[in-house]
């Protein structure tokens, strides 16, 4: 068996230090354990969970349109992390493109498939709005 293509690497200091070193395939980062109500100075553990899912999702969107020969322009998709007693990640999913209806519907099917969706959907709720040109 081969070495894995993705992977993930955290390193927190000895100490008391609250910055963790975060490696994803070669890129690192630092990701910040958060204080009780503070702002976060960094990327923290629900924030890396939400770049998850809003890069998975941006680039399956891409891919989608792709395939059916539609020029999405710029595509964005935001993902944030609702506060409460049960967290929430509400996506909001930006295509600049036109996309006709039939094809919206089976965009939003796509959307709601990506491979990170499909791991998250069960443990947290995910709300997601779709925008298009």
């Amino acid at each position: 068996m081969g070495e894995p293509n993705v992977w993930s690497t955290a390193r927190l200091a000895d100490g008391t230090g609250r910055d963790a070193d975060v490696e994803v395939n070669g890129y690192v980062l630092s990701c910040a354990v958060p204080h009780d109500d503070a702002e976060p100075t960094g990327a923290t553990p629900f924030g890396l969970l939400a770049a998850s899912l809003s890069s998975c999702t941006v680039m399956s969107v891409r891919t989608f349109l792709h395939r059916w020969r539609v020029e999405p322009g710029e595509v964005t998709v935001r993902v944030s992390v609702l506060p409460g007693p049960t967290p929430m990640l509400e996506r909001r999913v930006t295509v600049d493109g036109a996309v006709e209806a039939d094809l919206r519907e089976q965009l939003a099917v796509e959307v709601d498939n990506t491979p990170v969706t499909r791991l998250l959907r069960d443990a947290v709720p995910i709300r997601t709005v779709l925008v298009t040109g």
